[in-house]
């Protein structure tokens, strides 16, 4: 069965992609200020994570009767451990690559089915505040609110940061989400849109 999948104000959830309707629901990993990144979906499960002392989860979801489906915790990361305030995480292979702690975007490396960190979580990373994460290919773009730019190697093995920049225009908090197309780098900052080259030459 298709469906939806968000976290919303009090939690996240699933609704069926044909007409909307409720599926399951599962409010431990909300917190009562702003539910902002996008779980992750791979298979049968959802990983989910806000900000503001709250925390993550893993969910395995199953076929329940009358077309109803069940959402099952398989771990819930308090957020010492893993919580991601806005930016994004980004799930390649079995591993979560995203930006740790409330305001402070720590690059971190997570095994998604055990919860348990790889590399990172307090390490500080090439700017401060939160970070926005895009990947291409195998290099992971952390965008800082400060304004910097920091490309790492998306690897389990240990953090590798390839390369830092600052973008030409920096006005305020840098929250918006790198884009990257046909070898160009697009940044938004406020009212500003920057583009680098950024194709293999």
């Amino acid at each position: 069965m298709k469906q939806y999948v968000q976290l919303v104000g009090r939690g996240v959830m699933g609704v069926r992609a044909s007409d909307g309707k409720f599926l399951w629901g599962y409010n431990r990993v909300a917190n009562d200020t702003a539910n902002i990144p996008t779980p992750l979906v791979s298979g049968d499960y959802v990983f989910a994570s806000s900000g503001y002392g709250t925390g993550a989860v893993l969910l395995k979801l199953a076929k329940g009767r009358s077309g109803t489906v069940t959402a099952t915790e398989q771990y819930f990361l308090g957020s010492d451990d893993f919580q991601n305030h806005h930016g994004g995480m980004v799930l390649i292979g079995d591993y979560v690559y995203a930006g740790h702690q409330h305001g402070q975007g720590f690059p971190i490396c997570l095994n998604w089915k055990t919860g348990k960190t790889k590399w990172g979580g307090k390490l500080r990373g090439a700017g401060e505040g939160s970070a926005a994460l895009t990947c291409v290919g195998d290099v992971l773009i952390y965008r800082y609110q400060n304004g910097t730019i920091g490309l790492v190697r998306a690897t389990p093995s240990d953090y590798e940061l390839l390369a830092t920049f600052r973008p030409e225009h920096q006005e305020r908090e840098s929250w918006s989400h790198a884009a990257v197309v046909d070898g160009k780098l697009f940044l938004r900052e406020q009212d500003h849109l920057m583009c680098y080259d950024v194709g293999a030459k």
